[in-house]
């Protein structure tokens, strides 16, 4: 045989292996219908923080500006 042929063949048989073990792997699992789409989430009881002795909250910004140019553009095609 030409190599061409054994090759189609090979590519063939590869490809009909891998159908019939995804079906094989399909059929052992079936689709579990009482499963909930997306599981409770389990929340931690809330913490409360002790406030500060001075009695003044201090907040600070979390994003500073710098000294660099804008990276914001359009592109007009």
């Amino acid at each position: 045989m030409k190599r061409e042929v054994v090759l189609r063949l090979g590519a063939t048989a590869a490809t009909v292996l891998a159908v019939l073990g995804s079906v094989g792997y399909v059929a052992a699992h079936p689709k579990y219908t009482d499963a909930p789409l997306q599981p409770p989430v389990v929340r931690p009881a809330p913490t409360f923080a002790p406030i500060p002795s001075g009695g003044r909250l201090q907040i600070r910004p979390a994003v500073r500006a710098t000294e660099l140019p804008a990276v914001t553009g359009t592109h007009v095609s």
